[in-house]
């Protein structure tokens, strides 16, 4: 790997853990405030809505301007909200630091994984991809269980000192080594360009499947922590050991992917992961049904949906950009934006009918599988993607 794409990955690595590195703090933050569950998870939802709006101006700015002066002035606004969030003496405080770290590192996390395709050839493009997806997706899923331990040792305001000085790191390495990137004076500020891309149906049908994938995951995630620690007695130290266990099983499948795709092929795959879930679905509705308040098994059954939602990502995300090659930016930008939209109003959906048990928690999760699954079939229907050759169609 050179210098440039350790960089890229870096940022993409602070992109991931931002989100959800102070989520095991919530029962302390909670505690300290005296916030109900809403108000807390609405720390999580503020910094996921002020990202995904922040991914469409900075598609847009960073195609006019390029991609390093937007990156940097996004590095600078996250580092100052990091400080205010670390330094925060009531919740409202909190909350404002929340929604000035999702604007800023939405520059980041948007625009740092278009310098790949910029920069380099589509095969090393393709390869760096691939590795980007891992380090990017298994960082999110590790966040948690570094914040509960930096939680444990430091106290809440040790997470957002650890943003901080992330987001410090980045910005200097940034500052140094990004390339200025292409320049187009001549496009128009707005959103307007994405709507021509809304505007191909597969396209569309792309970003939902690929986006309900995972939704399901980061709103348990999201609860996790009120679920587990305040209403199932968890303490914060054993509570990295579920949480642990589920980013193990989302990183060892994600190494093993390309490896699994290559030898059993993208149709076997891809349904073997489908009928993963199916499963994961069942054993859901049914710890639902018997409103269980064992941490073990919900954990088992969302190991299962995890392993499940691997294969079925890593498959579609090549042909999704294949749909619109003049906007691979913008499709990104469109997809992190919707991922991130519908993770956090979903998130506040379940908090206001959370009544500390899995119930809200299970059913949301399963209805979001389901809804994939759908979606799935219908998208396999209008691109048959799965019948050709996995190292052909991705070379």
């Amino acid at each position: 790997m050179n210098v440039l794409f350790i960089v890229i990955v870096i940022m993409e690595i602070l992109s991931g853990i931002e989100v959800d590195l102070c989520i095991p703090s919530f029962p302390e933050i909670q505690g300290l405030f005296k916030t109900s569950t809403i108000a807390i998870e609405g720390l999580l939802s503020i910094n996921l809505l002020t990202n995904c709006v922040g991914a469409l101006i900075a598609g847009t700015l960073g195609d006019r301007y390029g991609r390093k002066p937007i990156i940097m002035y996004g590095l600078a606004l996250f580092i100052f909200g990091s400080a205010i969030c670390a330094m925060a003496s009531n919740y409202t405080m909190l909350l404002i630091g929340r929604f000035i770290q999702g604007f800023g590192i939405s520059c980041p996390a948007c625009l740092a994984y278009v310098i790949i395709p910029d920069t380099y050839d589509v095969k090393t493009h393709q390869k760096m991809l691939g590795l980007l997806n891992f380090y990017a997706t298994a960082s999110m899923a590790v966040a948690p269980v570094i914040g509960s331990h930096i939680a444990l040792y430091f106290g809440w305001r040790g997470n957002f000192s650890f943003c901080l000085l992330c987001g410090i790191v980045c910005f200097i390495l940034g500052y140094f080594i990004l390339p200025p990137g292409k320049r187009n004076a001549n496009l128009a500020l707005g959103l307007g360009g994405y709507l021509t891309v809304l505007k191909n149906r597969k396209v569309v049908f792309y970003i939902l499947t690929i986006c309900f994938f995972v939704i399901g995951y980061w709103i348990f995630i999201g609860m996790a922590p009120i679920l587990y620690c305040k209403d199932f007695g968890v303490q914060l130290k054993h509570f990295g050991f579920y949480q642990g266990a589920l980013a193990a099983t989302l990183a060892i499948v994600s190494l093993l992917s390309e490896r699994l795709i290559t030898y059993f092929g993208q149709n076997k795959c891809f349904w073997g992961s489908v009928a993963m879930i199916c499963i994961s679905i069942v054993s859901i509705v049914l710890l639902v049904a018997t409103n269980t308040s064992s941490p073990g098994l919900i954990t088992v059954a969302m190991m299962l949906y995890v392993g499940g939602s691997v294969c079925p990502v890593n498959i579609l995300c090549p042909y999704a950009y294949k749909t619109a090659p003049e906007d691979m930016g913008k499709l990104n930008a469109l997809i992190m934006a919707f991922k991130m939209m519908a993770i956090s109003l979903l998130i506040q959906a379940t908090s206001s009918f959370y009544s500390g048990n899995f119930r809200s928690i299970g059913i949301v999760v399963a209805l979001t599988l389901v809804l994939v699954i759908f979606l799935s079939w219908r998208l396999l229907k209008m691109d048959s993607v799965l019948d050709g050759d996995y190292t052909n169609s991705t070379s």
